[in-house]
């Protein structure tokens, strides 16, 4: 493996992988988004992985403005 291979993969990919994973774990347990809204996010960093990764995090609301 060369070194430019170990470095995209080691500090390109596998962060955005991992970050990925955090998003959709993140949208599956908000308890204020409603099945048609997790349905759209999903769908939204299933198509766009890096856009909608950022659009989400910009947009939803914070864990502390939630109220039950």
């Amino acid at each position: 493996m060369a070194f430019w291979d170990f470095f995209i993969l080691f500090f390109i990919f596998i962060p955005l992988l991992i970050a990925w994973i955090y998003t959709v774990v993140d949208i599956f347990m908000r308890p204020d988004v409603g099945a048609l809204g997790k349905f759209g996010w999903l769908m939204l960093v299933l198509f766009l992985p890096i856009l909608g990764m950022l659009i989400y995090f910009i947009a939803r609301p914070d864990e502390w403005e939630i109220v039950e």
